[in-house]
C-alpha cells in the first residue's frame, strides 16, 4: 500500500489541499441537461440537471437505488437517456464516438471484477487505449510512464503483482493510476470506498483528492458515507429515487432538514471544535 501520509487524516485547512478551485471556462465540465431515464417501463432518473464546473470535485449521494449509477453511465455515453442530454465540455456525448468520450472521460467502476491475471502495470497501460489504432500496441516508453505513475501514487511496488492476487484496495489504486495514465480531464467514480476497510477508504479518497488538485481534474464521484463527502468534495447532489433533493457547495447543501429527507432518518450536523470541521450522525446519538 502507498506510503503512510496518503492516509494521514487532518482537517481542511491542516491538509493544505483541499479541492481546487473552479477554472475559468466557457464551458462546465459537466452539463446534465433535463435528463430522465427509464429500465423498460420504471422511471429512474427523472428531469436531472446539474452543472460540474472544471477543477471540482462533486460528491453524488443518496440511498441504494436512487439513481446514481445510471446517472454515472448516461454520462459516460454508456446509457442513453430517455429525454434530455449531457454535454461534456460544451459537447453532447450523443453526438461523440466511445474513443472520443474516453479521451474525455475515465471511469472507476463500483466492482473491478477482473477475471484474467493481468500484471498491474499491464492494467495501467490500457489507459493508452484510445490513443492506439487497431493495429497498434503499447511501447517500451508507455510502460516507463505508466510505471511513474504508479510510484507517484506510491504503488511502484505493485507493477508486477498479478491484479487478481492484490487487496481490493491495492487494486482501486490501480484503477486510479489507469484513469490518470488515460489522460483523461474528467473522472468518474462509482463508490470507489466500498468493500474497503475503514484507512483505505481514507486512503483512496486522498489519492483521489491529491490527483485531482496537481492535475486540475473534475471529478464526479457516488458516496454512501455523507461524512466523506464533507471533508473530500466542494460540491454535493444529493438524489432520491431518481430525483435531486438539493445541489450545490457541500458546506451549504449539508443540513440536517435534507440530509434527513434523502435518508429517511433523523440527520444531524455536529461541529466538532478542536478539529474545526463538522460530521454528520443520527440525532439520537
Amino acid at each position: 500500500m502507498p506510503r503512510e501520509s496518503w492516509a494521514t487524516f487532518h482537517s481542511p485547512a491542516e491538509s493544505g489541499f483541499c479541492c481546487a478551485a473552479p477554472t475559468e471556462s466557457a464551458h462546465p465540465a459537466i452539463e446534465v441537461d433535463n435528463l430522465s431515464f427509464s429500465y423498460f417501463s420504471r422511471k429512474v432518473l427523472d428531469g436531472i440537471n446539474i452543472v460540474v464546473p472544471k477543477g471540482v470535485i462533486c460528491g453524488l449521494l443518496g440511498p441504494n437505488g436512487s439513481g446514481k449509477t445510471t446517472l454515472l453511465r448516461c454520462i459516460n455515453g454508456l446509457s442513453r437517456p430517455l429525454e434530455g442530454q449531457v454535454l461534456i465540455d460544451g459537447q453532447s456525448v450523443q453526438s461523440m464516438t466511445r474513443r472520443e468520450i474516453a479521451r474525455k472521460v475515465s471511469v472507476i467502476p463500483q466492482q473491478s471484477n477482473i477475471a484474467f491475471p493481468f500484471k498491474a502495470i499491464e492494467l495501467v497501460v490500457m489507459g493508452k487505449c484510445p490513443e492506439l489504432e487497431h493495429w497498434q500496441s503499447p511501447e517500451e516508453a508507455d510502460y516507463l510512464r505508466a510505471k511513474e505513475v504508479m510510484e507517484n501514487l506510491g504503488i511502484g511496488h505493485l507493477a508486477h503483482r498479478r491484479v487478481t492476487e492484490i487487496s481490493g484496495g491495492e487494486r482501486q489504486l490501480v484503477l486510479i493510476a489507469r484513469a490518470i495514465f488515460q489522460g483523461a480531464d474528467i473522472m468518474l467514480l462509482d463508490e470507489p470506498t466500498a468493500h474497503l476497510d475503514y484507512r483505505n477508504q481514507f486512503v483512496i479518497l486522498r489519492v483521489v483528492q491529491e490527483v485531482a488538485r496537481q492535475k486540475n481534474l473534475t471529478v464526479l464521484i457516488t458516496l454512501h458515507n455523507p461524512n466523506l463527502a464533507i471533508y473530500y468534495c466542494s460540491q454535493a447532489v444529493l438524489l432520491k429515487e431518481g430525483r435531486i433533493v438539493s445541489l450545490g457547495p457541500t458546506k451549504e447543501v449539508f443540513c440536517g432538514r435534507a440530509l434527513s429527507e434523502l435518508y429517511d432518518m433523523d440527520i444531524a450536523i455536529a461541529d466538532v471544535v478542536n478539529r474545526k470541521c463538522q460530521v454528520v450522525l443520527p440525532s439520537d446519538w
